[in-house]
This record gives structure tokens, sequence and C-alpha cells, in this order.
């Protein structure tokens, strides 16, 4: 296994980002096996210019450097909206909470939205224990994915 350090704040963002609440245009997100740099590669060469500051020509560029070294470079896929709906059922039906009535209510508040849950529930407490359920399970989900390519992670 290889040992890289990477940035855990954008690895973890990267990872979990909600696939099609997020794209605002279509691209990819790739770890460099080597430096541990995380980077974007718009699909549409053009697009690179406005959401990344980049030349088409630095895109394409980039992207060539990808598909001629594969091994050199990890693709990072990013969560499913069904991930993230996951996430929240398993820390609803969790021990989250000694308090059966906050815990029943939040439960009974969910109804396939988790921005409706939130506002539903409307208790900081079990919002704030979803966040911290959510962050420790997203960063377990990039790690296991690290280590799954044969890459240990050192986060910085």
């Amino acid at each position: 296994m290889q040992s890289l350090t990477i940035d855990a704040g954008l690895f973890i963002s990267t990872f979990a980002r909600d696939l099609p609440f997020n794209d605002e245009y279509p691209y990819s997100e790739y770890l460099d096996l080597k430096s541990g740099d995380i980077f974007r590669i718009c699909e549409d060469d053009e697009d690179a210019e406005i959401w990344e500051g980049m030349s088409a020509e630095e895109n394409a560029a980039l992207r060539q450097t990808v598909v001629d070294n594969p091994d050199g470079y990890l693709e990072i896929p990013g969560l499913e909206h069904g991930d993230h709906h996951e996430i929240l059922r398993e820390f609803l039906t969790s021990d989250w909470t000694d308090n059966e009535n906050l815990k029943s209510w939040a439960e009974k508040a969910y109804f396939g939205s988790i921005g409706g849950w939130k506002e539903k529930v409307d208790d900081d407490s079990a919002v704030s224990a979803f966040h911290n359920f959510r962050d420790r399970k997203t960063t377990q989900m990039a790690e296991d994915f690290l280590r799954s390519h044969g890459v240990e992670p050192q986060w910085k």
C-alpha cells in the first residue's frame, strides 16, 4: 500500500460531493498519486476557462496527461444522491441521542428530503449531530475508497 499525504478537507469534500446537485457542468476530479494534489478536468474544454480559470488548451493537455498515465492518477468519484440519504437513514437508526422523544421525532420528520428533514426536525442539536455523523461517515468512506485503490492516506 502506498502512503500519500493528501489535503483531508479538499479530498473529503470532493469525494462527498452530491453528484446530481453539485455538478453545474460535467467534470471529473483526480488525485495525483505522486504529489497528493487534487485537480479538476472539465468535460468540455471551453467550460474550463469559465469554471476553472484555465484555458481550453490547458484543460485538454491535463486530460491528455491523465489518459497517457492512467496509473498515475485516481479519479475521485463523488457520491450519488441516494448515498447521502442512506447516511441520514443510518444516522436516524444510530444511538445519536439518549432522548427517545427527540430520536422518535427526528425519525418521523424524514420524508425523503434531507433539507426538508432539517427544516421539519427544527432542532439544532439533531442537525448538528447529523452533520458530525455525516462527516465521520464520509471520511470513513473516503478512506475505504483510497485503501481499496492501494493508497493509505496521510491527512494534512
